[in-house]
């Protein structure tokens, strides 16, 4: 359930909003308006409980047309509750129920049904306060373990938004095993609100700029909630409660976490709070990065368990605005000049054909065809973005003085022309095999090559689905703000597996090397090793990425996207590995026969050649 605001009257304390059911378990998902799922409300707030009354009507509509809906049964009703005391064992910003006035036999009743949001950062109302549980606990287990490093400098303020980040999570082995995110619940006994805080005016005199100084003496009871995984395939949720120190950077907090996350009561047994968490911010002039560790205080034995982990998030301080800057800036002439690469090496490759036309029936259409279906593809996809920026980028871009915004669409201009040359070579290579008859007989080898490929790359496509699916399900019972974070759509895994086919697109061309069993030298090995070096760079920037900066989270990738190809450090090593072993394997084709790379039995061709024979006469 999601409620979508509409309008509202301060003065008469009411509000009108829709109310939808999606099927979807995204509800930052975009969804189209469905009249059949959604209730026109309109409620009044009641200050005196912190609770909102709400009236809800159905649309009716019979013929599917907005046109013709209209508003009528509003037996409806909602109640929306809002806890004025948080803890770390009550979490939830709203809570309710939802019932019906009807009378059990008649059409459309059923029976109430209890909700709670999933959010627990979003809900906070003016007044609301926080009652810390485990914070003495927090203190005791972080006095010894705290050294006052840092001590002098400016560090953030406990409210800014620079105490929200996002994170990459290690393991004991600094293994890179999943992201994770992190953000305030609450700063002293105020609730932290939309990155906001309704703060009291003693915290306000106690923690607030006071003649261009902050007084930073007075450590902070801060609670927060954590999301990441403990492994590449179990994710969780994690509320804690401790100190945070301005002087030096330090947050020390104890975490727990619910042992059924669908049973968020006070009973201190469902709750498992031997969750240790340390953080060290960072200066705000600093270029380090924010850091931190998560480990288990109880016994090894202890079933929840976890190996001690790692992880680093980058702080929004001007600093690193501008090292995201400078990282784009390279990304973007890395693309550039990979682009400017491709148009030489296929600009090459046709004028290769046309000086050497009884080549064209040697050359892969497959290959072709997924050489140009990966460049088309990305244009469709991007197209209104070759002139409109994304709008998560728009900080970066005017920060830059719109150099960035410059270089992009000069980045999709460079990438439409390689598209345009690719799609030129594959119109040649296809018109050359249809013009003349005698070229038939060699789609019986385009034939194989295509009966072969086309079950892997479908298998390859089904495995990349079935992992989605698997990752997907394991965070169902997790929280929104988890699963929003870690599980990616499918259309981004498809992307990924189709940035791996293009890795390998000399396949198709080694299939069909085998089947003509020919030593034409089809492609200019300018062109395959050129291309092959292409497809490969973003692997190894990949490789200098990932240890010079922590990854970026606000979709701003110019280059070595992650949504569109598999990056990774086990992926940064066997693609290469893998690309350079196809392009080894077209030069030793083209060099000594298409099967030289096959067992001595399948090498020789089977059959008989017919050859004229004399006659006595």
């Amino acid at each position: 359930m999601s409620l979508k605001f509409i309008q509202c009257l301060e003065d008469k304390r009411s509000l009108r909003f829709l109310i939808e059911f999606p099927n979807s378990s995204y509800a930052d998902y975009y969804q189209p308006f469905t009249p059949n799922t959604t209730l026109v409300a309109e409620g009044s707030w009641d200050a005196n409980k912190n609770q909102l009354c709400v009236v809800g009507c159905r649309i009716l509509n019979s013929t599917n047309s907005l046109n013709k809906s209209h508003i009528e049964d509003c037996s409806v009703r909602l109640s929306l509750r809002f806890p004025a005391v948080w803890s770390i064992r009550n979490t939830s910003g709203m809570m309710g129920h939802i019932w019906s006035t009807k009378r059990e036999n008649d059409l459309g009743y059923f029976n109430t049904i209890m909700f709670r949001s999933h959010e627990n950062f979003v809900a906070a109302i003016p007044g609301s306060k926080y009652q810390y549980t485990v914070v003495d606990k927090a203190r005791k287990s972080c006095a010894e373990k705290q050294p006052r490093k840092n001590k002098g400098k400016r560090h953030p303020d406990a409210t800014s938004n620079d105490m929200e980040f996002n994170m990459v999570v290690r393991d004991s082995k600094r293994r890179r095993i999943g992201w994770g995110s992190s953000w305030p619940i609450a700063v002293g006994d105020q609730i932290y609100r939309q990155n906001s805080f309704v703060m009291s005016s003693s915290l306000r005199d106690a923690y607030s700029p006071v003649k261009g100084k902050t007084n930073h003496s007075i450590p902070l009871n801060m609670s927060y909630s954590m999301s990441f995984q403990l492994n590449e395939s179990t994710p969780v949720q994690v509320f804690s409660e401790g100190i945070y120190d301005a002087e030096t950077g330090q947050l020390c907090m104890v975490g727990c976490r619910y042992l059924d996350s669908n049973n968020r009561t006070s009973d201190n047994d469902s709750m498992d709070c031997k969750i240790l968490i340390n953080v060290q911010f960072p200066p705000v002039d600093s270029k380090d990065y924010i850091q931190g560790t998560i480990e288990y205080t109880g016994k090894k034995t202890d079933p929840l368990y976890f190996e001690p982990l790692s992880f680093s998030a980058a702080s929004f301080y001007r600093q690193h605005s501008r090292e995201s800057i400078r990282r784009m800036d390279l990304e973007i002439i890395m693309s550039l000049i990979s682009n400017t690469l491709v148009c030489v090496f296929v600009g090459y490759q046709i004028l290769y054909v046309k000086k050497h036309p009884a080549v064209f029936p040697f050359i892969s259409l497959i290959m072709l065809l997924v050489l140009t279906l990966g460049r088309m593809i990305p244009l469709m996809l991007n197209f209104e973005a070759l002139f409109v920026p994304k709008e998560s980028r728009t900080t970066f871009l005017l920060r830059s003085g719109g150099w960035l915004e410059a270089n992009e669409v000069i980045v999709r201009v460079i990438t439409m022309v390689a598209f345009l040359l690719q799609f030129r070579l594959l119109q040649l290579v296809w018109s050359a095999r249809f013009a003349d008859g005698k070229q038939k007989a060699f789609l019986a080898a385009e034939k194989r090559t295509l009966y072969l490929s086309l079950p892997l790359y479908i298998s390859g496509g089904l495995i990349a689905v079935y992992v989605n699916w698997r990752n997907n399900t394991v965070g169902e019972g997790m929280e929104y703000a988890y699963s929003s974070t870690y599980q990616r759509s499918l259309w981004v895994d498809l992307r990924s597996y189709g940035g791996l086919v293009l890795d390998g697109f000399l396949f198709p061309q080694i299939l069909l090397n085998i089947f003509h069993n020919s030593t034409e030298n089809a492609l200019s090995r300018f062109f395959y090793i050129g291309t092959t070096f292409v497809r490969l760079l973003p692997h190894a920037y990949d490789l200098y990425r990932a240890n010079s900066y922590v990854e970026d989270f606000d979709g701003s990738y110019m280059y070595a996207d992650p949504g569109g190809d598999y990056y990774s450090t086990a992926w940064d090593l066997i693609i290469p590995l893998v690309g350079l072993l196809f392009a080894a394997i077209v030069y030793l084709q083209q060099r000594f026969g298409g099967r030289c790379i096959l067992p001595k039995r399948f090498k020789e061709v089977e059959g008989y050649e017919k050859v004229p024979v004399a006659s006595d006469a």
